[in-house]
């Protein structure tokens, strides 16, 4: 039987991330990202100098691990940090084990964890935490919040956070600006214009763009200090920010510790 002419399409099925990224986008993902964002792996070249004065002994969060770029960024630099990969798609993080593991970077350093942050045992955790390409795949200000804030309280006082996500005010003319050599870099590198249509479609319907500004403002709400922007790519932005570091100890009195001495 049609349907009637006045009945509206079906809703469209919201976006799973943990269904999305199956095996066989997991296999093609590295190569699939390099085509859409041509600064993807300066993008992890720049997290080296962005963390580098972390502590020798530093533990790490990459949330939204996927197949494990950032890690494999850091690890070979920072033989002492250890890494904690979260990722709600399985077949993600197992690519992002089996390229570890190929890298040479030892199972005793990394602990993989299948689920969302909010799952992860809460507590300050960590030294630093990456997000990568994880928030625009979020719906809606209030939940890429409440993303945000699993992140920040797991972090240790003073830790910073690298962000990076599509982002932009879709009806701007800014936007419309940057799509369009964006999309001209896709086709570049030989993706058919059948692809470009459905990945297109995939990103204006899925994709989660935010304006830059409503970007910080989550992230100052979820507890960061000063968050700024260190990286712009089209329509790829990357941001970092700090917890507030502990307050300074007090300092001593010029005589010394004030009960050092004891009177007679």
């Amino acid at each position: 039987m049609s349907t009637p002419p006045d009945t509206p399409p079906p809703a469209a099925e919201p976006f799973a991330p943990e269904r999305y990224f199956d095996e066989r986008v997991a296999a093609r993902y590295d190569d699939g990202i390099r085509m859409s964002c041509p600064g993807y792996d300066s993008l992890h070249t720049m997290l080296v100098p962005l963390l580098q004065l972390l502590p020798t002994q530093a533990r790490v969060l990459s949330a939204g691990a996927g197949t494990g770029a950032e890690i494999l960024a850091l690890a070979p630099r920072f033989p002492g940090w250890t890494f904690v990969a979260i990722d709600v798609a399985p077949a993600m993080l197992e690519v992002c084990r089996r390229r570890l593991a190929a890298a040479g970077v030892a199972d005793g350093r990394v602990e993989y964890f299948c689920g969302r942050v909010a799952d992860y045992p809460e507590g300050a955790h960590f030294d630093a935490a990456t997000s990568i390409f994880v928030g625009h795949f979020i719906p809606g200000p209030a939940a890429k919040g409440r993303y945000f804030r699993s992140i920040t309280t797991r972090l240790k006082p003073g830790a910073p956070l690298v962000v990076a996500d599509l982002f932009g005010a879709k009806e701007s003319a800014e936007f419309l600006e940057l799509i369009r050599p964006w999309l001209a870099y896709y086709i570049s590198h030989g993706t058919t214009r059948e692809k470009l249509a459905n990945d297109l479609d995939l990103i204006l319907r899925d994709m989660d763009f935010m304006p830059e500004a409503d970007i910080l403002s989550l992230l100052r709400q979820a507890g960061l200090v000063a968050p700024l922007r260190f990286f712009q790519n089209f329509l790829f932005g990357g941001w970092i920010g700090q917890t507030p570091s502990p307050p300074p100890a007090p300092a001593l009195p010029e005589s010394g510790y004030p009960f050092s001495r004891v009177d007679s």
